[in-house]
C-alpha cells in the first residue's frame, strides 16, 4: 500500500481539501479541525425522541429484510437511543455500481468508528440508498477490467418514463448481463460463488434498490452498516415537514439557490448545479412517474404546465400523502438532516460542490449543514500490473493522472536518434531558408510571395508526414513496451478517469474472493485525502 498526493479535477472540491479557508464561507464546519466535530456533536444534542424511535423501527424492519446481522441491528438500537451518524450514499447501481460506492461506505464505517473513540459517544455508519433517483441510464451498466481495456456491459432497455429506481423491478435481462460478466472474468477463485450470489439476490429482490441493499448488506453488513431507503412510508411521513415548507414558501428555496450560485461564481468557481426559474426542488409521483414541480404565476405545475395544482391543495397533500413527494438533489440533504442526527456526511467531489450551495437552504428549514468529509480514494493494482510497473519503472505517483504521459516519455527516452528534435530543427531551418528565398524572388514578381507561402505549407506537410511515418516505425520497434504500458493504463486509469469511477467491485471479488474487502478496508485512512494505491496479492 502506498499513499500519494492527488487532487480532484473539480476546482472547488480541490480547494475544500487543500485550501479550506478559501471556501470556508460556504460551509458550517471545517472537516480538518477536530474541534469542529466536538462542536457539531454538541449542536446535535437533543432531537425528537419519538421520531428517532419511529425511524429506528422502520430501519430495523428494512435492514432485516435485506438479511442484516447483529452489528447492524445493534447500531439501529444505538440510533434509537441517541447515537449520532456518519452518513454517505449513492444511487442503487447494478452490482453496487462504481468502486467508489464501496469506498464511500467503508469511509463512513471507519470514520464512525474513529469518532466513537474520540468523542466518547456512539457514532454509527449509515448508507442512504438513492432510491428516489430516476436516472436509469446512470445505473444500468458496469465496466469490467480486461486485458483489452474496460468492457461495458449493460441492461439493454430503458423503461419508458421517469420512474424511481426503488420502484423498478429487477429486469429479467439481468440474466444476460451476468452471462456477459461470466465471459469477461476468469473462471477461477470466487467467480462461480459470486455469480450465484448475484443471481440469487436478483431473484429475491422486489426492486433495484432492494437488490442493491442486499448486495451491500452481504458485502459490508459485518461492519454494522445501516442502510436507508427513503421511499419507505414511515420515512416519507417523517419527511413531510420539509415537503410542506418547500411548497408553502416557494419560490424561496430556488431564490436561495440562485444567490448561492452567484456567490460561488463570484469566487471563481463553477456551481455544481444551476438554478432553474420556477423550480421547487421537489418531485411529485403522478401516474407512477416522478414529475418535477414548478411554481409559476401563483400555481404549481409540471415543466410543461399541462398539470396544475393550487398552492393550498398541494400543501395539504404534502402532509396527508407525503409518499407522493420526493426531494431533488438540493433538498435531499435537508431531508437526511431532518431524519438522521448527521454528524458528518462522507461525499465525493461533486457532492462537495452541491453542499457549497446549500448553507442558506439548510437554515431556511431550521437546520445546519453537517460536516462534509471527503470520501476515500483508492486504486487497486493487480499483481501483473504491479510487475509491469516494476519492469518499466512506472512510479505509483503516475497513477492518478494515468500512464499516457509516461508512455510518451518512455518512447522519447528510447529514441536513440532523437528524431523529434531533428525534425523540429529541420522544420525551423527549412522555414528560415525558404522565407529568405521567397523574399529574394519576390523582387522578380511580388505575386511570388503568396506562391512561396503556399509552397512552404506543402513542404511542411511532407515533412510532417515523414515524421509521422518515423514515429509509427519507432512505436513499432517498441510495440511490446507500448502494449504492456497501455494495459497498465487501462487497469489503473481506465477511460482517462480514476479507476474508482469506472470499474465495479465484483470482477475483483470474483478473482480474489471476499477477503479483498478486508484489505481495502484496512487501506482506508480517513485522514488521507490523496490516493491510496493498494497492491493486491
Amino acid at each position: 500500500m502506498q499513499e500519494i498526493a492527488a487532487s480532484y479535477p473539480q476546482a472547488l472540491a480541490r480547494a475544500y481539501i487543500e485550501n479550506f479557508p478559501g471556501v470556508s464561507r460556504f460551509f458550517a464546519y471545517n472537516p480538518h479541525r477536530q474541534q469542529d466535530f466536538m462542536v457539531r456533536c454538541h449542536d446535535l444534542t437533543g432531537g425528537d425522541k419519538q421520531n428517532r424511535l419511529q425511524l429506528a423501527m422502520a430501519l430495523k424492519e428494512f435492514n432485516q429484510s435485506l438479511g442484516c446481522g447483529a452489528a447492524t441491528r445493534q447500531n439501529i438500537d444505538l440510533l434509537a437511543n441517541g447515537a449520532l451518524a456518519v452518513v454517505t450514499g449513492q444511487q442503487p447501481g447494478i452490482l453496487t455500481g462504481p468502486l467508489y460506492t464501496i469506498y464511500k461506505a467503508m469511509g463512513a464505517i471507519k470514520l464512525a468508528g474513529q469518532l466513537t473513540q474520540r468523542l466518547n459517544r456512539p457514532v454509527v455508519p449509515v448508507f442512504w440508498i438513492g432510491a428516489d433517483d430516476h436516472d436509469f441510464a446512470e445505473v444500468n451498466h458496469i465496466y469490467v477490467p480486461t486485458s483489452q481495456g474496460p468492457q461495458r456491459i449493460s441492461l439493454p432497455d430503458r423503461p419508458a418514463g421517469r420512474f424511481s429506481l426503488g420502484h423498478l423491478p429487477v429486469p429479467p435481462e439481468i440474466t444476460l448481463l451476468l452471462e456477459q460478466l461470466e465471459q469477461l472474468t476468469p473462471p477461477v477463485g470466487w467467480q462461480q460463488p459470486g455469480l450465484q450470489l448475484l443471481r440469487e439476490t436478483s431473484r429475491t429482490s422486489e426492486d433495484l434498490a432492494r437488490w442493491f441493499g442486499r448486495l451491500m448488506t452481504y458485502l459490508l453488513g459485518d461492519y454494522g452498516l445501516v442502510l436507508v431507503n427513503p421511499l419507505l412510508p414511515p420515512l416519507r411521513r417523517l419527511s413531510a415537514g420539509v415537503f410542506h415548507r418547500a411548497i408553502t414558501t416557494a419560490p424561496e428555496v430556488n431564490n436561495l439557490l440562485t444567490m448561492a450560485c452567484a456567490r460561488v461564481t463570484d469566487l471563481g468557481f463553477k456551481p455544481q448545479v444551476q438554478s432553474e426559474p420556477g423550480k421547487v426542488h421537489l418531485f411529485i409521483y403522478w401516474q407512477g412517474q416522478r414529475v418535477a414541480l414548478y411554481f409559476r404565476n401563483g400555481q404549481f405545475c409540471n415543466r410543461e404546465a399541462t398539470i396544475t395544482w393550487e398552492a393550498g391543495e398541494l400543501a395539504e397533500l404534502s402532509l396527508a400523502r407525503p409518499e407522493l413527494f420526493s426531494p431533488d438533489v438540493i433538498l435531499r440533504p435537508v431531508v437526511q438532516e431532518v431524519l438522521l442526527p448527521v454528524l458528518a456526511y462522507v461525499g465525493g467531489p461533486g457532492e462537495i460542490g452541491y453542499f457549497a450551495l446549500l448553507g442558506e437552504i439548510f437554515k431556511h428549514f431550521g437546520q445546519t449543514m453537517p460536516i462534509i468529509f471527503p470520501r476515500p480514494n483508492l486504486t487497486l493494482v493487480e499483481p501483473l500490473v504491479a510487475k509491469l510497473m516494476a519492469k518499466y519503472q512506472v512510479p505509483a505517483a503516475e497513477i492518478p493522472g494515468g500512464v499516457a504521459e509516461f508512455i510518451t516519455r518512455y518512447l522519447q527516452q528510447a529514441d536513440q536518434v532523437g528524431f523529434k528534435t531533428k525534425f523540429n530543427d529541420f522544420r525551423k531551418t527549412l522555414a528560415e531558408h525558404q522565407r529568405r528565398l521567397v523574399k529574394e524572388i519576390a523582387g522578380i514578381d511580388p505575386r511570388l510571395k503568396g506562391i512561396g507561402q503556399d509552397n512552404l505549407r506543402r513542404l511542411m506537410r511532407l515533412v510532417n508526414s515523414l515524421e509521422e511515418k518515423v514515429n509509427k516505425r519507432h512505436r513499432k520497434n517498441n510495440e511490446v513496451a507500448v502494449r504492456q504500458l497501455t494495459k497498465v493504463n487501462h487497469m489503473v486509469h481506465p477511460l482517462d478517469q480514476w479507476q474508482e469511477r469506472v470499474y465495479n467491485i465484483f470482477p475483483y471479488l470474483m478473482k480474489y474472493g471476499p477477503e479483498i474487502l478486508k484489505d481495502i478496508y484496512q487501506a482506508i485512512n480517513p485522514a488521507h485525502h490523496g490516493q491510496v494505491i493498494l497492491f493486491l496479492d
